[in-house]
Protein backbone atom coordinates (compact mmCIF):
# COMPACT_ATOMS: atom_id res chain seq x y z
CA UNK A 1 0.00 0.00 0.00
CA UNK A 2 1.75 3.32 -0.93
CA UNK A 3 1.87 6.02 1.09
CA UNK A 4 -0.74 7.92 -0.18
CA UNK A 5 -3.33 5.66 0.34
CA UNK A 6 -4.94 4.52 3.49
CA UNK A 7 -7.62 2.58 4.27
CA UNK A 8 -11.21 3.22 5.16
CA UNK A 9 -11.03 0.70 7.90
CA UNK A 10 -7.93 2.41 9.50
CA UNK A 11 -9.76 4.56 12.26
CA UNK A 12 -11.46 1.39 13.62
CA UNK A 13 -9.20 1.64 16.76
CA UNK A 14 -9.26 4.94 17.38
CA UNK A 15 -11.34 5.84 20.89
CA UNK A 16 -14.25 5.50 22.14
CA UNK A 17 -15.47 9.24 21.68
CA UNK A 18 -13.98 9.43 18.57
CA UNK A 19 -15.87 6.01 17.38
CA UNK A 20 -18.80 7.60 18.20
CA UNK A 21 -18.41 10.76 15.94
CA UNK A 22 -17.52 7.75 13.40
CA UNK A 23 -20.89 7.92 11.19
CA UNK A 24 -20.17 11.82 10.96
CA UNK A 25 -17.12 11.18 9.00
CA UNK A 26 -18.95 8.67 6.30
CA UNK A 27 -21.85 10.94 5.92
CA UNK A 28 -22.60 14.11 3.46
CA UNK A 29 -25.67 14.94 4.04
CA UNK A 30 -26.79 18.11 5.53
CA UNK A 31 -27.72 17.96 9.45
CA UNK A 32 -31.64 17.94 9.25
CA UNK A 33 -32.06 18.84 13.08
CA UNK A 34 -30.89 21.02 16.06
CA UNK A 35 -29.77 17.25 17.47
CA UNK A 36 -27.52 17.13 14.32
CA UNK A 37 -26.18 20.26 14.28
CA UNK A 38 -25.00 19.57 18.65
CA UNK A 39 -23.28 16.20 17.15
CA UNK A 40 -21.77 18.13 15.00
CA UNK A 41 -20.61 20.79 17.57
CA UNK A 42 -19.33 18.10 19.46
CA UNK A 43 -17.74 16.45 16.83
CA UNK A 44 -15.55 19.59 16.09
CA UNK A 45 -14.97 20.09 19.97
CA UNK A 46 -13.41 16.39 20.12
CA UNK A 47 -11.07 17.46 16.73
CA UNK A 48 -9.77 19.89 19.36
CA UNK A 49 -8.82 17.21 22.23
CA UNK A 50 -12.24 18.06 24.17
CA UNK A 51 -12.10 21.87 24.79
CA UNK A 52 -8.19 22.12 24.73
CA UNK A 53 -6.64 25.08 21.81
CA UNK A 54 -6.44 22.75 18.80
CA UNK A 55 -3.17 21.85 17.84
CA UNK A 56 -3.34 23.42 14.46
CA UNK A 57 -3.22 26.83 15.84
CA UNK A 58 0.49 26.36 17.07
CA UNK A 59 1.28 25.41 13.99
CA UNK A 60 -0.66 28.35 12.26
CA UNK A 61 1.80 30.76 14.73
CA UNK A 62 4.80 29.27 13.61
CA UNK A 63 3.80 30.10 10.04
CA UNK A 64 3.05 33.33 11.01
CA UNK A 65 6.13 33.89 12.63
CA UNK A 66 8.09 32.20 9.83
CA UNK A 67 6.41 35.04 7.32
CA UNK A 68 6.33 37.81 9.79
CA UNK A 69 10.70 37.65 9.56
CA UNK A 70 12.47 35.33 7.22
CA UNK A 71 9.36 36.50 4.29
CA UNK A 72 8.75 40.20 5.22
CA UNK A 73 12.65 40.74 5.11
CA UNK A 74 13.08 39.73 1.68
CA UNK A 75 9.98 40.69 0.04
CA UNK A 76 8.81 43.79 2.39
CA UNK A 77 11.94 45.09 3.75
CA UNK A 78 14.33 45.04 0.36
CA UNK A 79 12.71 47.92 -1.16
CA UNK A 80 13.74 49.62 1.74
CA UNK A 81 17.39 49.18 0.37
CA UNK A 82 16.64 49.90 -3.22
CA UNK A 83 18.62 53.46 -3.81
CA UNK A 84 20.73 53.03 -1.35
CA UNK A 85 22.49 49.72 -2.31
CA UNK A 86 22.15 51.73 -6.14
CA UNK A 87 24.28 54.49 -5.32
CA UNK A 88 26.71 53.07 -2.88
CA UNK A 89 27.92 50.01 -5.38
CA UNK A 90 27.19 52.45 -8.34
CA UNK A 91 24.87 50.45 -10.35
CA UNK A 92 21.82 50.85 -11.99
CA UNK A 93 17.99 49.92 -11.31
CA UNK A 94 18.12 47.20 -14.12
CA UNK A 95 21.43 45.55 -12.11
CA UNK A 96 19.36 45.89 -8.77
CA UNK A 97 16.34 44.40 -10.01
CA UNK A 98 18.38 41.92 -12.00
CA UNK A 99 19.86 40.67 -8.45
CA UNK A 100 15.66 40.51 -7.39
CA UNK A 101 14.70 38.27 -10.38
CA UNK A 102 17.62 35.97 -10.11
CA UNK A 103 16.29 35.40 -6.32
CA UNK A 104 13.20 35.10 -7.87
CA UNK A 105 14.57 32.30 -10.62
CA UNK A 106 16.09 30.46 -7.86
CA UNK A 107 12.84 29.82 -6.13
CA UNK A 108 10.91 28.69 -9.10
CA UNK A 109 13.16 25.49 -8.79
CA UNK A 110 12.91 25.62 -5.80
CA UNK A 111 9.52 25.78 -5.00
CA UNK A 112 9.30 22.66 -7.28
CA UNK A 113 11.57 20.80 -4.96
CA UNK A 114 9.88 22.50 -1.47
CA UNK A 115 6.47 21.58 -2.64
CA UNK A 116 7.94 17.39 -3.05
CA UNK A 117 9.51 18.05 0.27
CA UNK A 118 6.63 19.77 2.46
CA UNK A 119 4.76 15.84 2.07
CA UNK A 120 7.84 14.03 2.61
CA UNK A 121 10.31 15.70 4.91
CA UNK A 122 9.51 17.17 8.79
CA UNK A 123 8.47 20.84 8.35
CA UNK A 124 10.47 21.77 11.42
CA UNK A 125 13.66 20.65 9.92
CA UNK A 126 12.70 22.71 6.69
CA UNK A 127 11.43 25.18 9.03
CA UNK A 128 14.58 25.98 10.68
CA UNK A 129 17.20 25.08 8.16
CA UNK A 130 14.92 28.25 6.20
CA UNK A 131 15.09 30.64 9.17
CA UNK A 132 19.00 29.66 9.86
CA UNK A 133 19.88 30.65 5.97
CA UNK A 134 17.60 33.61 6.38
CA UNK A 135 20.03 35.23 9.37
CA UNK A 136 23.36 34.30 7.58
CA UNK A 137 22.26 35.86 3.95
CA UNK A 138 21.72 39.16 6.06
CA UNK A 139 24.31 39.27 7.27
CA UNK A 140 26.77 38.36 4.83
CA UNK A 141 24.28 41.29 2.78
CA UNK A 142 25.94 44.06 5.23
CA UNK A 143 29.53 43.20 3.82
CA UNK A 144 28.74 43.63 0.39
CA UNK A 145 31.02 45.73 -1.34
CA UNK A 146 30.48 44.36 -5.43
CA UNK A 147 27.53 43.46 -7.22
CA UNK A 148 28.02 39.91 -8.14
CA UNK A 149 28.35 39.43 -4.32
CA UNK A 150 24.89 40.96 -4.14
CA UNK A 151 23.88 38.16 -6.81
CA UNK A 152 25.11 35.36 -5.17
CA UNK A 153 23.05 36.26 -1.80
CA UNK A 154 20.13 36.71 -3.67
CA UNK A 155 20.86 33.78 -5.19
CA UNK A 156 20.84 31.69 -1.94
CA UNK A 157 18.22 33.93 -0.57
CA UNK A 158 15.96 32.72 -3.14
CA UNK A 159 17.13 29.35 -3.07
CA UNK A 160 16.10 28.55 0.45
CA UNK A 161 13.91 31.73 2.05
CA UNK A 162 11.39 32.76 -0.65
CA UNK A 163 10.95 29.11 -2.10
CA UNK A 164 10.25 27.93 1.45
CA UNK A 165 8.91 30.36 3.91
CA UNK A 166 5.17 30.98 2.10
CA UNK A 167 5.19 27.34 1.15
CA UNK A 168 5.66 26.12 4.56
CA UNK A 169 3.28 28.69 6.10
CA UNK A 170 0.52 27.90 3.87
CA UNK A 171 0.73 23.95 3.00
CA UNK A 172 1.10 22.86 6.48
CA UNK A 173 -1.07 24.92 7.53
CA UNK A 174 -3.74 23.73 5.00
CA UNK A 175 -3.09 20.52 6.08
CA UNK A 176 -4.17 20.96 9.64
CA UNK A 177 -7.51 22.58 9.09
CA UNK A 178 -10.82 21.40 7.26
CA UNK A 179 -13.10 23.95 8.74
CA UNK A 180 -11.90 27.58 9.06
CA UNK A 181 -8.72 26.53 6.84
CA UNK A 182 -9.38 29.72 4.48
CA UNK A 183 -8.98 31.84 7.97
CA UNK A 184 -6.06 29.42 9.19
CA UNK A 185 -3.99 30.13 6.02
CA UNK A 186 -4.82 33.72 6.09
CA UNK A 187 -3.48 34.01 9.51
CA UNK A 188 -0.56 32.42 9.05
CA UNK A 189 0.11 34.34 5.78
CA UNK A 190 -0.99 37.59 7.55
CA UNK A 191 2.55 37.50 9.28
CA UNK A 192 4.12 38.62 6.40
CA UNK A 193 1.99 42.20 7.26
CA UNK A 194 2.27 42.53 10.96
CA UNK A 195 6.17 41.84 10.83
CA UNK A 196 6.37 44.36 7.70
CA UNK A 197 4.38 47.05 9.54
CA UNK A 198 7.35 46.55 12.93
CA UNK A 199 10.02 45.99 10.51
CA UNK A 200 9.57 48.48 7.85
CA UNK A 201 10.42 51.95 10.17
CA UNK A 202 12.83 50.26 12.36
CA UNK A 203 14.72 49.65 9.16
CA UNK A 204 14.28 52.62 7.88
CA UNK A 205 15.09 54.88 10.93
CA UNK A 206 18.29 52.97 11.03
CA UNK A 207 19.65 53.44 7.50
CA UNK A 208 18.71 57.38 7.86
CA UNK A 209 20.04 57.17 11.28
CA UNK A 210 23.28 54.87 10.56
CA UNK A 211 23.41 52.88 7.19
CA UNK A 212 21.68 50.21 5.34
CA UNK A 213 24.84 47.73 6.44
CA UNK A 214 23.98 48.39 10.33
CA UNK A 215 20.09 47.68 8.88
CA UNK A 216 20.73 44.68 7.49
CA UNK A 217 22.99 43.00 11.15
CA UNK A 218 19.51 44.04 12.99
CA UNK A 219 17.48 42.08 10.69
CA UNK A 220 19.58 39.10 11.22
CA UNK A 221 19.19 38.60 14.72
CA UNK A 222 15.73 39.55 14.69
CA UNK A 223 14.97 36.31 12.36
CA UNK A 224 16.77 34.00 14.27
CA UNK A 225 15.41 35.17 17.81
CA UNK A 226 11.64 35.25 16.84
CA UNK A 227 11.51 33.04 14.27
CA UNK A 228 13.67 29.81 15.61
CA UNK A 229 11.92 28.61 18.85
CA UNK A 230 8.49 28.28 17.60
CA UNK A 231 9.14 26.54 14.82
CA UNK A 232 11.48 24.32 16.31
CA UNK A 233 8.82 23.34 18.96
CA UNK A 234 5.22 23.63 16.94
CA UNK A 235 5.59 23.06 13.22
CA UNK A 236 4.50 19.74 12.71
CA UNK A 237 3.52 18.79 8.89
CA UNK A 238 -0.06 16.67 9.57
CA UNK A 239 -2.34 16.28 12.15
CA UNK A 240 -1.88 12.40 12.36
CA UNK A 241 1.95 13.47 13.53
CA UNK A 242 0.28 14.34 16.60
CA UNK A 243 -2.01 11.69 16.75
CA UNK A 244 -4.71 13.92 15.35
CA UNK A 245 -7.53 14.67 12.97
CA UNK A 246 -7.90 18.14 11.32
CA UNK A 247 -9.66 20.62 12.45
CA UNK A 248 -13.57 19.63 11.36
CA UNK A 249 -12.21 16.67 9.99
CA UNK A 250 -15.29 14.78 8.39
CA UNK A 251 -18.26 18.13 9.38
CA UNK A 252 -17.51 20.53 6.76
CA UNK A 253 -20.61 19.53 4.76
CA UNK A 254 -22.75 19.01 7.61
CA UNK A 255 -21.57 22.41 9.41
CA UNK A 256 -21.29 24.21 6.24
CA UNK A 257 -18.82 26.67 8.15
CA UNK A 258 -17.58 27.23 4.67
CA UNK A 259 -20.80 29.02 3.99
CA UNK A 260 -19.44 29.42 0.40
CA UNK A 261 -21.08 28.12 -3.14
CA UNK A 262 -18.24 26.33 -3.98
CA UNK A 263 -18.36 22.36 -3.62
CA UNK A 264 -15.84 20.64 -1.72
CA UNK A 265 -13.75 18.49 -3.92
CA UNK A 266 -13.12 14.95 -1.94
CA UNK A 267 -12.18 12.82 -5.49
CA UNK A 268 -8.92 12.37 -6.03
CA UNK A 269 -7.49 14.62 -8.99
CA UNK A 270 -4.06 15.37 -7.87
CA UNK A 271 -0.53 15.80 -10.16
CA UNK A 272 -0.59 13.31 -13.08
CA UNK A 273 -4.55 14.96 -13.61
CA UNK A 274 -3.86 17.93 -13.73
CA UNK A 275 -0.49 18.29 -15.77
CA UNK A 276 -2.59 17.65 -19.00
CA UNK A 277 -5.51 20.19 -17.78
CA UNK A 278 -5.88 23.19 -19.85
CA UNK A 279 -8.08 24.42 -17.12
CA UNK A 280 -5.01 24.21 -14.93
CA UNK A 281 -2.73 25.86 -17.04
CA UNK A 282 -5.27 28.73 -17.55
CA UNK A 283 -4.85 29.17 -13.15
CA UNK A 284 -1.30 28.80 -13.57
CA UNK A 285 -1.29 31.85 -16.44
CA UNK A 286 -3.28 33.57 -13.81
CA UNK A 287 -0.88 33.29 -11.04
CA UNK A 288 2.02 34.46 -13.71
CA UNK A 289 0.20 37.80 -14.30
CA UNK A 290 -0.26 38.38 -10.62
CA UNK A 291 3.74 37.37 -10.16
CA UNK A 292 4.20 40.23 -12.96
CA UNK A 293 2.41 42.78 -10.34
CA UNK A 294 4.26 41.56 -7.09
CA UNK A 295 7.27 41.99 -8.59
CA UNK A 296 7.18 45.54 -10.47
CA UNK A 297 5.18 47.15 -7.67
CA UNK A 298 6.99 45.34 -4.37
CA UNK A 299 10.68 46.16 -6.33
CA UNK A 300 9.55 49.97 -6.89
CA UNK A 301 7.42 51.21 -4.53
CA UNK A 302 9.98 52.78 -2.27
CA UNK A 303 11.89 54.68 -5.14
CA UNK A 304 8.96 55.55 -6.95
CA UNK A 305 7.73 57.43 -3.87
CA UNK A 306 11.46 58.77 -3.59
CA UNK A 307 14.38 59.34 -5.85
CA UNK A 308 17.55 57.61 -7.34
CA UNK A 309 21.06 58.39 -9.03
CA UNK A 310 21.74 56.94 -11.85
CA UNK A 311 25.93 57.55 -13.12
CA UNK A 312 25.98 60.25 -10.66
CA UNK A 313 22.50 62.52 -11.63
CA UNK A 314 20.09 62.09 -9.07
CA UNK A 315 16.85 61.64 -10.78
CA UNK A 316 13.64 62.75 -8.71
CA UNK A 317 10.37 60.07 -9.18
CA UNK A 318 8.09 61.01 -5.93
CA UNK A 319 10.36 63.37 -4.67
CA UNK A 320 9.30 62.30 -0.72
CA UNK A 321 12.05 61.42 1.76
CA UNK A 322 12.91 57.66 2.39
CA UNK A 323 11.49 58.07 6.28
CA UNK A 324 8.22 59.19 4.51
CA UNK A 325 8.26 56.60 2.01
CA UNK A 326 8.85 54.27 4.66
CA UNK A 327 5.39 55.30 6.68
CA UNK A 328 3.61 54.66 3.75
CA UNK A 329 4.90 51.28 3.17
CA UNK A 330 4.08 50.70 6.77
CA UNK A 331 0.79 51.48 5.72
CA UNK A 332 0.17 49.34 3.19
CA UNK A 333 1.93 46.39 5.27
CA UNK A 334 -0.87 47.04 7.89
CA UNK A 335 -3.35 47.42 5.25
CA UNK A 336 -1.78 43.57 4.12
CA UNK A 337 -2.71 42.35 7.60
CA UNK A 338 -6.66 43.07 7.27
CA UNK A 339 -6.36 42.03 3.95
CA UNK A 340 -5.22 38.75 3.99
CA UNK A 341 -7.19 37.66 6.76
CA UNK A 342 -10.09 39.14 5.26
CA UNK A 343 -9.06 37.41 2.09
CA UNK A 344 -9.53 34.31 3.64
CA UNK A 345 -13.20 34.74 5.49
CA UNK A 346 -14.37 35.83 2.12
CA UNK A 347 -12.84 32.86 -0.01
CA UNK A 348 -14.98 31.00 3.30
CA UNK A 349 -18.14 33.33 3.06
CA UNK A 350 -19.00 33.88 -0.69
CA UNK A 351 -16.49 31.65 -2.54
CA UNK A 352 -13.47 32.09 -5.19
CA UNK A 353 -15.42 34.55 -7.73
CA UNK A 354 -15.99 36.86 -4.96
CA UNK A 355 -12.25 36.42 -3.37
CA UNK A 356 -10.48 37.01 -7.28
CA UNK A 357 -12.76 40.01 -8.46
CA UNK A 358 -11.91 42.05 -5.20
CA UNK A 359 -8.20 41.21 -6.10
CA UNK A 360 -8.39 42.14 -9.30
CA UNK A 361 -9.84 45.39 -8.53
CA UNK A 362 -7.64 46.21 -6.40
CA UNK A 363 -4.88 45.36 -8.50
CA UNK A 364 -6.05 47.80 -11.15
CA UNK A 365 -6.44 50.83 -8.80
CA UNK A 366 -3.34 50.29 -7.33
CA UNK A 367 -2.10 50.69 -10.66
CA UNK A 368 -3.64 54.10 -11.46
CA UNK A 369 -3.07 55.40 -7.96
CA UNK A 370 1.04 55.10 -9.05
CA UNK A 371 1.52 56.87 -11.29
CA UNK A 372 1.09 59.85 -9.03
CA UNK A 373 3.88 59.45 -7.15
CA UNK A 374 4.67 63.18 -6.30
CA UNK A 375 1.22 63.40 -4.57
CA UNK A 376 0.12 62.57 -1.28
CA UNK A 377 -2.70 60.95 -1.84
CA UNK A 378 -1.38 58.64 -5.01
CA UNK A 379 0.94 56.85 -2.89
CA UNK A 380 -1.49 56.32 -0.17
CA UNK A 381 -4.54 54.72 -2.33
CA UNK A 382 -1.68 52.79 -3.90
CA UNK A 383 -0.40 51.46 -0.76
CA UNK A 384 -4.34 50.74 0.38
CA UNK A 385 -5.52 49.17 -2.67
CA UNK A 386 -2.05 46.92 -3.03
CA UNK A 387 -2.15 45.97 0.55
CA UNK A 388 -5.50 43.99 -0.58
CA UNK A 389 -4.20 42.98 -4.56
CA UNK A 390 -0.91 41.37 -3.15
CA UNK A 391 -2.52 39.16 -1.19
CA UNK A 392 -3.83 37.32 -4.62
CA UNK A 393 -0.21 36.46 -4.75
CA UNK A 394 0.14 34.31 -1.15
CA UNK A 395 -3.40 33.45 0.05
CA UNK A 396 -4.87 32.24 -3.00
CA UNK A 397 -2.84 30.01 -4.56
CA UNK A 398 -3.06 27.31 -1.57
CA UNK A 399 -6.92 28.23 -1.50
CA UNK A 400 -7.79 28.22 -4.87
CA UNK A 401 -5.96 24.63 -5.69
CA UNK A 402 -8.15 22.81 -2.87
CA UNK A 403 -10.98 24.87 -3.69
CA UNK A 404 -10.77 23.65 -7.17
CA UNK A 405 -9.07 20.30 -7.00
CA UNK A 406 -9.17 18.86 -3.46
CA UNK A 407 -5.89 18.01 -1.45
CA UNK A 408 -4.20 15.27 -3.41
CA UNK A 409 -0.59 16.17 -4.05
CA UNK A 410 -1.32 20.00 -2.46
CA UNK A 411 2.06 20.51 -1.54
CA UNK A 412 3.20 19.28 -5.26
CA UNK A 413 0.35 21.58 -7.29
CA UNK A 414 0.82 24.66 -4.69
CA UNK A 415 4.41 24.40 -5.26
CA UNK A 416 4.19 24.51 -9.11
CA UNK A 417 1.59 27.53 -8.97
CA UNK A 418 4.31 28.99 -6.48
CA UNK A 419 6.85 28.30 -8.95
CA UNK A 420 4.87 30.07 -11.83
CA UNK A 421 3.89 33.13 -10.04
CA UNK A 422 7.60 33.40 -9.30
CA UNK A 423 8.25 33.30 -12.84
CA UNK A 424 6.17 36.36 -13.46
CA UNK A 425 7.46 37.83 -10.38
CA UNK A 426 11.16 37.66 -11.65
CA UNK A 427 9.68 39.01 -14.97
CA UNK A 428 7.92 41.76 -13.26
CA UNK A 429 10.77 43.34 -11.57
CA UNK A 430 13.27 42.67 -14.48
CA UNK A 431 11.28 44.39 -17.40
CA UNK A 432 9.89 47.14 -14.97
CA UNK A 433 14.02 48.34 -14.37
CA UNK A 434 14.25 48.10 -18.20
CA UNK A 435 11.23 50.63 -18.70
CA UNK A 436 12.62 53.01 -15.90
CA UNK A 437 16.44 52.68 -16.81
CA UNK A 438 14.72 53.42 -20.74
CA UNK A 439 12.24 56.17 -19.92
CA UNK A 440 13.54 57.15 -16.26
CA UNK A 441 9.73 56.95 -14.88
CA UNK A 442 8.08 54.17 -13.70
CA UNK A 443 4.92 54.84 -15.59
CA UNK A 444 5.51 52.36 -18.11
CA UNK A 445 6.04 50.16 -15.78
CA UNK A 446 2.62 50.86 -14.01
CA UNK A 447 1.07 50.18 -17.30
CA UNK A 448 2.44 46.98 -17.69
CA UNK A 449 0.84 46.17 -14.21
CA UNK A 450 -2.51 47.95 -15.13
CA UNK A 451 -2.92 44.87 -18.03
CA UNK A 452 -0.98 42.22 -16.13
CA UNK A 453 -4.03 43.05 -13.50
CA UNK A 454 -6.63 42.62 -16.10
CA UNK A 455 -5.19 39.29 -17.42
CA UNK A 456 -4.71 37.80 -14.11
CA UNK A 457 -8.61 38.59 -13.21
CA UNK A 458 -9.33 36.74 -16.52
CA UNK A 459 -7.79 33.93 -15.92
CA UNK A 460 -8.63 33.21 -12.40
CA UNK A 461 -11.88 33.56 -13.04
CA UNK A 462 -12.20 31.09 -15.69
CA UNK A 463 -10.11 28.80 -13.91
CA UNK A 464 -13.22 28.09 -11.46
CA UNK A 465 -15.64 26.61 -14.29
CA UNK A 466 -13.08 24.76 -15.87
CA UNK A 467 -11.68 23.37 -12.31
CA UNK A 468 -15.80 22.27 -11.52
CA UNK A 469 -15.70 20.28 -15.16
CA UNK A 470 -12.40 18.44 -14.04
CA UNK A 471 -13.85 17.14 -10.97
CA UNK A 472 -17.04 16.15 -12.86
CA UNK A 473 -15.15 13.85 -14.81
CA UNK A 474 -13.06 12.69 -12.29
CA UNK A 475 -16.85 11.40 -10.55
CA UNK A 476 -18.35 9.52 -13.54
CA UNK A 477 -15.17 8.00 -14.22
CA UNK A 478 -14.84 6.51 -10.35
CA UNK A 479 -12.02 8.08 -9.30
CA UNK A 480 -11.18 7.34 -5.63
CA UNK A 481 -12.63 9.59 -2.53
CA UNK A 482 -10.31 11.20 -0.22
CA UNK A 483 -9.96 11.09 3.46
CA UNK A 484 -9.46 14.67 5.09
CA UNK A 485 -6.08 14.69 4.66
CA UNK A 486 -6.03 14.35 1.10
CA UNK A 487 -5.08 10.04 0.68
CA UNK A 488 -7.03 8.38 -0.89
CA UNK A 489 -9.67 6.20 0.86
CA UNK A 490 -9.25 2.30 -0.33
CA UNK A 491 -12.42 0.09 0.10
CA UNK A 492 -11.16 -3.53 1.55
Amino acid sequence: MTDDMRPATESTSESASESTSAPLRESTSEPTSAQELAHVSGHVSATQGRGRLFYGWWVVAGGFLLMATCYTIFVNCIPLFQSHIVEDLGINMAAFNTGVSLCTVVAIFASLAFGALVDRVSSRILGAFTVITTSIVLLLFSFITELWQFYTLCVIAGMVVVAGTRLLASVVTANWFTLRRGLAVSIALSGSGVGGVILSPITSNIIESWDWRPAFLLLAVIAAVAALPVILMAFYNRPADRGLKPYGSGVQELAKADKSSDTPVTVSVGWRVLRKSPGFWILILGFVAMGVVNGAVITNSITNMTSVTLEGQEIITGGHSTLWAGYVWSLYLGVVIVAKISLGAIYDRFGLRAGTILGTVTCIIAAVALCFPATEFGPIIAAVAFGFGTCMGTVSPPIMVVKEYGKKDLGMVTGFVTAFELLGAAAGAVVSGILFDRFLSFVPAWMMVLAASVLMGICLMASIPAAARLVQKRIAAGAPQLDAEGFEIVEL
